[in-house]
C-alpha cells in the first residue's frame, strides 16, 4: 500500500471516529459476529481502493478519474459497521427493557430510544456493595435510571415481582435526585409562572418562594420509584423512575441514596452514602395536533356509548394523549356541579363507563412506513375535571415500544382515521 493510500484510510477513519466518538464510546465490548463476505469485501476496499473502484464500475482505471466520494462513502459504511452492531444489539433497550422492543426492527428501537439517552456509567462500592448506574433516558416528563447493584448478601427472597410500598420491597425513603441550585431555580420559575399569573400574585412573590424552597432542601426530588426488572444471582438491575419537566436544558442532577434497606422493616440493609453525578445531553421533543377536530362514539353493547370530541393530540416517544371532553353527562361519583342540569330521562355516564369504552378502543396509529401500532387495551389513563356542561380530559395510551413521533402520520380514533396533516403541528 503506499503511502497515500495509507494517508487515506488513516484520514477515513479519524473523521468518523469524530463524528461517532459517543456511540462507539457506547458500543459494548462484545466481538461483532461479521458474515464472511463482509470481511473479504471490507479487506478488499482498504487494501487496495484503486482496484476496487476499477472491479466496482467495471471501466479500465486509464479511461475515467477515480470516484474518491464513492470509495469515502463505502469505507465509512464499513469502518462504522461496530456502531451498526450496537444498534442492533441494543444497549439501551437492555438497559430500559420496560420501554419494549420493535420485534420487527428492533434497531430502530434502540436508535429512538438511545436519542433520549445519556450513557452515564458510573459505579460507587461501600464495603461488599457496588452500585453502578448505567444510563438515563428522559421524555421531557420522565426519567428513567438504569441501575445495578452488586452484593452477595441480598436475601434470595428478594425477586423481581409486583411492586408494594416500597417497590418491590425496596425502601427509598432516604434516597433522593437533586438538581444544581441555579438551575432548580430557573427550574422553579418557569414550572409556577403560568400558575402565579393566573392567580393574580406578584413575581416577586414567586421569587421569594422559590429561594425559600431552596433554603428548606425542596430541590430535593423524593419521588423515586425503584423497580427491580432482574436478577441474576448476585447482581440485581433496577429501573429507577422519577417525573421531571423540560424546563431547563441539560440539567445536571445527582442520585444520592444514603441507605438502602429491604422488605421495608430494615431486615437486611445496604449503607452509603452512593452518590452519581451527571448531566443529562438530551431529551427527545414531543409533538403536538391542534387546530382540528374529531368527533366520535366509542363502546358496544353491553357497554354504554360515550360521545366525544377530540381536539388535541400530543405524541411522545412512549405513548400518546388525546384531549378532549365527552359530550354527555358524566358522574365521577361527587354528584355535579350547580350548573348541571339532569333531566329525569337522562342516565349520566359512569368513570367505568369511560374506561371500559377506551379498553374496547379500537385506538392505534400508523407511521410513515406504513406500519399499523394497535394501542386497544394499551392501558389507557384518564385525568380531567368538569368545569362545564361537559368532562374535560386527557386520555393516555402508552406505546408498546419506543416511537419517533416525528414519523406518526395518522391515528385511528374508534372509526375514525385523523390524517395528522390535516392538524397544525407544534414541536416542543
Amino acid at each position: 500500500m503506499t503511502q497515500f493510500d495509507m494517508l487515506l484510510r488513516r484520514a477515513l477513519m479519524d473523521a468518523n471516529l469524530a463524528q461517532y466518538e459517543r456511540a462507539l464510546q457506547s458500543v459494548e465490548a462484545v466481538d461483532p459476529d461479521f458474515s464472511p463476505g463482509y470481511l473479504r469485501e471490507r479487506m478488499r476496499v482498504l487494501a487496495d481502493p484503486w482496484r476496487w473502484e476499477r472491479e466496482r464500475t467495471a471501466v479500465p482505471c486509464r479511461s475515467r478519474r477515480l470516484n474518491w466520494r464513492l470509495i469515502a462513502i463505502v469505507a465509512a459504511l464499513l469502518i462504522l459497521s461496530a456502531c451498526a452492531y450496537a444498534l442492533v444489539t441494543g444497549q439501551f433497550t437492555q438497559w430500559f427493557p420496560s420501554r419494549g422492543v420493535n420485534p420487527q426492527a428492533p434497531e430502530v428501537s434502540e436508535e429512538v430510544l438511545s436519542r433520549t439517552g445519556t450513557v452515564i456509567e458510573q459505579s460507587r462500592t461501600e464495603g461488599n456493595a457496588t452500585l453502578t448506574l448505567n444510563a438515563a433516558v428522559w421524555d421531557g416528563e420522565s426519567l428513567l435510571l438504569s441501575l445495578v447493584l452488586e452484593c452477595p448478601d441480598v436475601p434470595e427472597e428478594y425477586t423481581p415481582g409486583p411492586s408494594g410500598p416500597y417497590g418491590n420491597g425496596l425502601h427509598t425513603a432516604e434516597c433522593y435526585v437533586s438538581m444544581r441550585e441555579d438551575q432548580w431555580v430557573e427550574y422553579e420559575k418557569i414550572r409556577q409562572m403560568d400558575y402565579y399569573i393566573q392567580q393574580g400574585l406578584y413575581l416577586e412573590q414567586l421569587e421569594g418562594d422559590i429561594q425559600a424552597g431552596l433554603a428548606e432542601g425542596r430541590q430535593r426530588n423524593y419521588g423515586l420509584m425503584f423497580t427491580l426488572i432482574e436478577r441474576e444471582e448476585d447482581v440485581l438491575t433496577f429501573e429507577v423512575h422519577m417525573s421531571l419537566g423540560p424546563y431547563v436544558e441539560r440539567p445536571e442532577l445527582t442520585l444520592h441514596m444514603e441507605k438502602l434497606s429491604f422488605f421495608g422493616d430494615d431486615k437486611f440493609h445496604i449503607d452509603g452514602p452512593f452518590d452519581f453525578t451527571f448531566t443529562l445531553e438530551k431529551t427527545f421533543p414531543n409533538i403536538r395536533y391542534r387546530g382540528g377536530v374529531v368527533e366520535t362514539t366509542l363502546g358496544k353493547p353491553p357497554l354504554r356509548e360515550v360521545p366525544l370530541r377530540f381536539t388535541e393530540f400530543e405524541v411522545t416517544v412512549k405513548g400518546l394523549t388525546a384531549t378532549g371532553e365527552v359530550l354527555a353527562p358524566v358522574d365521577l361519583g361527587g354528584g355535579f356541579p350547580p350548573w348541571v342540569e339532569i333531566g329525569e330521562d337522562v342516565e349520566p355516564l359512569r368513570h367505568e363507563d369511560l374506561l371500559f369504552a377506551f379498553w374496547e378502543g379500537p385506538f392505534g396509529l400508523w407511521t410513515e412506513d406504513g406500519n399499523y401500532v394497535d394501542l386497544t387495551n394499551a392501558g389507557p389513563s384518564m385525568s380531567g375535571g368538569v368545569p362545564e356542561e361537559t368532562l374535560e380530559a386527557h386520555w393516555g395510551f402508552d406505546f408498546p415500544y419506543p416511537i419517533d413521533p416525528a414519523t406518526v402520520t395518522a391515528l385511528k380514533i374508534g372509526g375514525v382515521r385523523v390524517e395528522l396533516s390535516e392538524w397544525k403541528r407544534q414541536d416542543g
